[in-house]
């Protein structure tokens, strides 16, 4: 009788030694997945595409375009006076997601006010200060297009700074805009 018992310990210890492993084997597996979407992700640099020129843009008036992917709008404006992160001569040109980080809906320039103001809840970011969210229910300020401008007025999308609403990494899961 205690041989039975001893051996039936013996199984349990057995079994618990293999579930443990086996655990473990899925923890590494996982692990390294993950490792391995991380580095495919930071290795994937922004694409450089032409939003505008500088010739083309007048003060308070906003350019939309897709970036980094195919239907990731964004608004482009010059803001007639210096700002933070403004490029081209006056420091004035900045540009943000145009997907408010509350629940992803649109953000529009309000002309009046010069804020991006979200069309559903109100949340309310200034451009002037790199679209700090200001007012309202959103959790985090604007997502920040990096700009460049070039020596012949062209202003280049180069990076974005912040996650874009509703996604794991802006670059994934689009076409590529070109």
């Amino acid at each position: 009788m205690e041989e039975k018992k001893l051996q039936d310990e013996v199984e349990v210890s057995r079994r618990q030694i293999l579930r443990t492993a086996g655990l473990a084997g899925a923890g590494a597996a996982m692990l390294l997945m993950g490792l391995k979407d991380k580095a495919q992700a930071s290795s994937v640099s922004y694409p450089q595409i032409k939003v505008a020129n500088l010739k083309e843009l007048k003060a308070g008036k906003s350019v939309k375009f897709d970036y980094p992917l195919v239907g990731r709008k964004n608004i482009l404006v010059d803001l007639g006076c210096a700002v933070e992160g403004g490029i081209g001569p006056n420091k004035s040109v900045v540009a943000y997601s145009a997907f408010c980080t509350h629940l992803g809906c649109g953000v529009e320039l309000d002309k009046e006010s010069g804020m991006l103001i979200c069309e559903c809840h109100q949340s309310i970011y200034d451009p002037k200060q790199s679209g700090k969210l200001i007012e309202g229910p959103s959790p985090s300020n604007l997502p920040m297009i990096s700009l460049e401008v070039d020596k012949n007025g062209d202003i280049y999308a180069v990076g974005v700074a912040g996650l874009i609403y509703g996604l794991r990494n802006n670059l994934l899961d689009g076409e590529e805009v070109k």
